[in-house]
């Protein structure tokens, strides 16, 4: 689905079009492999969604994951990993959904902690989400990430799209290499 062996990536999503949900499934794909993933968001995904998702897991691949709510800015809960990923290593990942507001610009404290981060665990696997948002400037771009230049310099930029609001394919854009998914109960696939 998103290849995350060599880099580290900014998954630029629609709104609505599931980018918690393909987090939630690349988080359940590591986990499955025994790897550790600390998810760290300003909205917790939602539970019943997160359980159809992780159905499959067994309690043991279950307790590899650790949630961290996000209350004042990314900055300040970002303290907390140092604690949590003192024994991960370069198969475990750390998930950050929705690191910035959903709308309008990514604040600039935001992108310096998000930099920090990337920065900090340069020996683990990093996936970050954050809205879409319209890019009437281009026609070739129809959607535009947040954090600009400043992210595009650190991460890898994926898009998630919908093809259309009535049917669960959706278009994941890696560059020029254009995938399409289909979101079911337990994820994308």
């Amino acid at each position: 689905m998103i290849d995350l062996k060599d880099r580290n990536v900014h998954l630029s999503y629609e709104q609505g079009s599931g980018g918690t949900s393909l987090c939630l499934t690349i988080a359940k794909s590591y986990l499955k492999n025994g790897n550790k993933v600390i998810w760290l968001s300003k909205y917790l995904p939602d539970r019943e969604r997160t359980a159809q998702i992780f159905s499959e897991l067994k309690n043991k691949e279950l307790e590899k994951i650790s949630f961290i709510e996000i209350e004042n800015n990314l900055e300040d809960s970002s303290k907390i990993l140092k604690y949590l990923s003192l024994n991960m290593n370069d198969q475990d990942l750390i998930i950050i959904d929705d690191w910035c507001a959903k709308d309008g610009r990514a604040d600039k404290k935001d992108i310096e902690a998000l930099k920090n981060i990337i920065f900090d665990y340069d020996n683990i696997k990093i996936l970050v989400s954050s809205a879409s948002y319209s890019n009437v400037v281009s026609d070739a771009q129809r959607w535009g990430s947040k954090g600009g230049s400043k992210v595009r310099d650190i991460l890898d930029t994926i898009f998630l799209y919908r093809i259309s609001e009535m049917d669960n394919v959706r278009i994941l854009k890696d560059g020029e290499d254009i995938k399409k998914i289909s979101l079911i109960e337990t994820g994308f696939e």
